[in-house]
């Protein structure tokens, strides 16, 4: 109200200041070009010099604003953005519809004009990896770690995981080492860490994060658990009688693995066979009876079953009663009438050693339990039905094969 109230004195003053002027006279003012000549009055004059200068104003900012941030160059601008924006979501579609070479190519191509380049760089290189072109694939995450060095970390990961894809997990451990300390917590780091050991079978530096990919849940629960079972299976079968070190290091070795091993992992039917045929390679044969028969005694399993049967227990007459009240209740389990005979047949018990291997073999045919047979036949002087019984095993190793 102020202003609008100021304006309206300062009108009256400007026309009361015009008409004073105006009492002196009014002027004249005359133009004269060659043979042409204009007159008018000075106020005339005056009238059109600000209106003509008004509108070269008027034109001077028009022709900035078409040509500035709001004009033509707006218009420009958005409209390459647009066509840019266009083969992002093209090649995005490509890559969508398994066209990983064309899919490649625009995204590469389209990279330094999109307002996403990183977006477009990695779809790129993963359409190349996708290509099965590995050395272009490298060469696109390359040069986004040049190009925009603050997506180093995630052309890192990307690079190992392109090693990964290769079979080369020991590059792909040399990328993700380097960058794992400052990122310790990330998700797809910690999985492709996992994935790297595994491949490289370093089972001691994977099972130190185990607890990181349960904790941050890198993994689903369900491949925590396969994970696990592999990791501690794999620890302990690669315990070896014949490397470095004496028999009471690797004993003393083989009890740090089982201690750390987790508990619930402890009644694990994989992991408790691990265990138990480390135990025999370290010679610790008592303990490993003592284990199986508590193991089975706890939760039947034939891969438990089996590695009793070819347990060669300094006591075979107590590995014999152990088993045989197994029997009651197991009477049709072929891997328990194998074991039976396999132990037996260490008794030279010719004749229960027959009757239990033909058992066997007549619920499920084997290679193991002919060639067991066959041997007993031989024994017992038997030689027509020892070679029908290395037949049989004969054929059923070609079975195997076929399938």
């Amino acid at each position: 109200m102020r202003k609008l109230l100021l304006l309206l004195v300062l009108a009256l003053l400007v026309g009361a200041l015009a008409v004073w002027v105006l009492q002196f006279g009014s002027g004249y003012v005359l133009l004269s070009f060659a043979e042409f000549t204009l007159e008018m009055s000075a106020w005339t004059g005056l009238l059109i010099y600000v209106a003509a200068t008004a509108l070269l104003f008027w034109l001077l900012l028009t022709w900035r604003w078409v040509m500035g941030a709001g004009g033509f160059r707006s218009w420009w601008r958005n409209r390459r953005s647009a066509r840019n924006h266009n083969q992002t979501a093209e090649g995005l579609l490509l890559f969508a519809g398994d066209d990983w070479q064309e899919a490649a190519k625009l995204l590469s191509q389209s990279a330094n004009k999109s307002s996403m380049p990183v977006v477009n760089l990695l779809f790129a290189a993963r359409a190349a990896a996708d290509n099965e072109e590995f050395e272009q694939a490298g060469q696109i995450l390359q040069r986004l770690k040049i190009a925009y060095p603050k997506s180093g970390f995630i052309a890192d990961k990307a690079l190992a995981e392109l090693h990964l894809l290769q079979e080369q997990p020991r590059e792909a451990l040399t990328l993700l080492q380097a960058v794992y300390d400052e990122n310790p917590r990330d998700k797809g780091l910690l999985r492709l860490l996992a994935d790297a050991y595994y491949l490289a079978e370093d089972w001691a530096p994977l099972q130190k994060i185990l607890r990181d990919l349960r904790h941050f849940k890198a993994v689903s629960e369900q491949d925590m658990v396969s994970l696990e079972q592999d990791v501690y299976c794999n620890l302990l079968e690669s315990l070896r009688s014949d490397g470095a070190g004496s028999l009471r290091q690797k004993r003393a070795e083989l009890e740090d693995i089982w201690y750390l091993t987790p508990k619930k992992l402890h009644s694990d039917p994989q992991v408790v066979a691990s265990y138990s045929a480390s135990l025999g390679r370290v010679q610790l044969v008592e303990k490993q009876q003592a284990l199986l028969i508590k193991s089975l005694n706890r939760q039947w399993h034939p891969l438990l079953v089996v590695q009793f049967g070819e347990l060669e227990s300094a006591s075979p007459e107590k590995q014999l009663a152990v088993a045989e009240k197994w029997f009651v209740q197991h009477s049709q389990d072929p891997d328990l009438l194998l074991a039976l005979g396999q132990i037996c047949q260490r008794l030279q018990f010719w004749g229960k050693a027959k009757d239990y291997l033909i058992a066997a073999v007549k619920l499920r045919p084997s290679v193991q339990g002919s060639i067991n047979l066959a041997a007993v036949l031989e024994k017992i002087g038997d030689s027509k039905a020892s070679a029908e019984a290395y037949r049989q095993g004969l054929l059923a190793a070609l079975e195997c094969q076929e399938k």
